[in-house]
């Protein structure tokens, strides 16, 4: 079976690229979301994502290096690797379509990628002003979103200019497609005021089993069937450009709207299956992009009928969990199950918890505490890979409120206290004023766990064979080198408390090291990362970081039987180190080596030799840190000058 899937995989991509061949021409797409094959594998690491954010006196630039990190500004960041934001046609029409090219490609220089992006916002002249029958303000949507999509290149691009939707994705994702892999059409489609979403099956107006009507919902003021057909030219155009993007609805919340979505197709006339519009909304997106808060749902009700809360991480993370479960047994009860359709990827595109109590509609507060909120940013990290979502964008960078001023959950949701008024200046060139960003623990456990983990993929199987008693949770992460790092902690249970205890030792069965590095939340004040005993070890409920102490060999022990006089090993000193790394190279007969240093994702950083020839015996390599070396794991990489013989060695630097 793996056989013939990766055979039809590779006939599918032939199959696009003769499709795309004559895209000037044409460029219209011959297969859909609901064909054989048609939603490739995401195969790229997980990111650390965040939400963008407007906030007084920060320019765009500053903006990216409090976020992901900026060495030669002395900036550590909090560790954000890809961001979810929108690019509104208004904005364009009013800046031009290049005017975020340089940024993105900063953000690439940053190593932020795999971006998330929204389409909304048409112009006035593209405004679709039709008031649907009960409705007090007109649609949100495009207007001619009946036109053709397609014209031949008619008038100088494979797009119909009168479909206004149509041009717009074709202009953006032309330019921005090498730093996008997810697009998405309309922020939270669903968004009600009534939220009528929740009801259940019976209930009057109940999604499940009605259509939403237009009014209700906040961000279209539109049918759905006109949606699904922004979903179905959003679809078209962003394969013709890039067959390798994923589509999706933009930040779901309700899984009876998706449902909805599954059950029409595109057809003005009611949404109805007919010839003309043989597909319902699932044939149009690869990818289920949602939105999940769950300070909503950390509640039960008991026998008694009474309210329960259960405001501690562990219970917010079970129902993060659960929503997903929930979105995907929706797609599986209409055929995406990749038995009679592909399955959907799925990536949750807003998350977080509050850092402060505020009231609930049922006279309990809300989840919320500093506590909290780092704790369970770091467990929803852990949950989202061992759970296969792909990617997860914290909502948001920086508070938009003082703590003290806070007025709702919102306004102290960042990694960073209150940005307003703390940057170096509204505008692109203004880097000379003073970066006052202040984070909260958040943004301390984000950016610790992100150095950590960038690199890794959850490793499900070495997770079950960790054996964890009920009390403790986490997860194993392996990178392509082999190596390991554990997040674990002990399940909190307690409401509106972080307190839990509980030890945990590695089974004999998975040969961890006799001792290992520990590292916990705050590792990116404290730089403590003490050797520990893998038995009995003490944890909270706050994870704890666990990796294997530095191995200092990677010899092939076929090159040694085969040529004992082309042996070379190497050790590097101090590990970690700060300010110089010593190459301790021994060598058994002179060597033309190639010496390189990347960091945890392949990235060159320093190109230490190229082919340079050392002597028999011992040689000292001095390697400065420099300050674009941020703090995190690096490799050390030798390759003789056939390259038949290829070391590394793994080594960490602290700041």
């Amino acid at each position: 079976m793996l056989i013939q899937f990766f055979f039809m995989r590779k006939i599918y991509l032939l199959l696009i690229v003769f499709c795309f061949a004559g895209a000037d021409a044409s460029a219209q797409v011959n297969f859909n979301a609901n064909t054989a094959g048609s939603v490739p594998p995401y195969t790229g690491n997980y990111l650390f994502g965040s939400n963008a954010g407007i906030y007084q006196s920060w320019n765009i630039f500053a903006m990216a290096d409090i976020e992901a990190g900026n060495p030669g500004r002395n900036i550590k960041g909090v560790g954000i690797k890809t961001m979810h934001q929108p690019l509104p046609e208004y904005f364009f029409a009013d800046w031009g379509y290049d005017v975020y090219l340089n940024l993105f490609a900063y953000y690439n220089r940053l190593g932020i990628k795999d971006n998330t992006i929204w389409f909304e916002g048409p112009t006035a002249a593209h405004k679709d002003n039709t008031i649907y029958p009960g409705c007090s303000e007109p649609s949100k949507l495009w207007s001619n979103l009946y036109e053709p999509i397609w014209d031949g290149g008619a008038n100088g691009t494979p797009v119909n200019e009168n479909n206004y939707l149509a041009l717009y994705v074709y202009n953006t994702v032309t330019r921005y497609k090498q730093w996008v892999k997810f697009w998405e059409i309309v922020n939270e489609p669903d968004l009600d005021n009534s939220v009528i979403g929740w009801k259940t099956p019976g209930a009057p107006g109940n999604w499940w089993e009605n259509n939403p009507n237009p009014c209700d919902l906040v961000n279209l003021k539109a049918p759905i069937y006109n949606y699904i057909r922004t979903l179905r030219i959003t679809y078209e155009v962003v394969k013709a450009v890039d067959p390798t993007a994923y589509v999706s609805m933009g930040g779901v919340g309700y899984p009876s709207f998706l449902d909805a979505m599954l059950r029409n197709t595109d057809n003005p006339a009611g949404g109805a299956v007919s010839t003309d519009y043989p597909f319902t909304g699932g044939a149009y997106f690869d990818l289920v992009s949602f939105h999940y808060y769950p300070m909503y749902d950390l509640r039960y009700v008991d026998n008694n009928f009474n309210i329960v809360p259960i405001r501690y991480s562990d219970a917010a993370i079970d129902q993060y969990i659960s929503r997903k479960n929930v979105l995907t047994n929706t797609l599986y009860k209409r055929g995406y199950n990749d038995t009679i359709y592909p399955k959907k990827i799925f990536i949750c595109t807003e998350n977080n918890i509050p850092r402060k109590p505020f009231p609930g509609p049922d006279g309990f507060n809300f989840i919320g505490s500093d506590e909290a909120q780092r704790n369970y940013d770091m467990k929803a990290v852990v949950a989202s890979q061992l759970n296969d979502i792909k990617q997860l964008y914290i909502f948001s960078i920086g508070d938009s409120k003082d703590f003290a001023d806070a007025t709702g959950p919102f306004d102290v949701v960042g990694f960073y206290q209150n940005l307003n008024g703390k940057g170096p200046g509204p505008n692109a060139n203004d880097t000379i004023g003073p970066y006052l960003q202040q984070y909260n623990n958040s943004g301390i456990a984000y950016k610790t766990l992100s150095d950590a983990l960038s690199g890794f993929k959850a490793d499900t199987i070495r997770t079950k064979a960790m054996n964890m008693p009920a009390n403790v949770r986490g997860g194993a992460f392996k990178n392509p080198l082999g190596d390991y790092v554990y997040v674990l902690w002990a399940a909190t249970s307690i409401d509106n408390s972080e307190a839990a205890s509980a030890t945990y030792s590695f089974p004999a069965s998975i040969n961890v090291p006799a001792q290992m590095y520990l590292r916990n939340w705050d590792y990116l004040q404290t730089n403590s990362s003490p050797l520990i005993s893998p038995q009995n070890i003490a944890l909270t409920g706050s994870p704890s970081i666990i990796m294997a102490p530095l191995i200092i060999t990677a010899l092939k022990p076929d090159t040694v039987r085969s040529n004992p006089a082309a042996y070379f090993s190497f050790t590097l000193y101090p590990n970690p180190v700060s300010t110089r790394l010593t190459i301790k190279l021994h060598a058994e007969k002179r060597q033309t080596l190639s010496i390189k240093i990347t960091d945890a994702m392949g990235q060159l950083v320093v190109n230490v030799a190229d082919n340079t020839t050392y002597n028999t015996g011992d040689n000292f390599i001095q390697v400065p840190i420099s300050s674009r070396m941020a703090a995190g794991i690096y490799y050390c990489r030798m390759v003789t000058v056939n390259g038949n013989r290829d070391q590394i060695v793994k080594f960490i630097v602290t700041k």
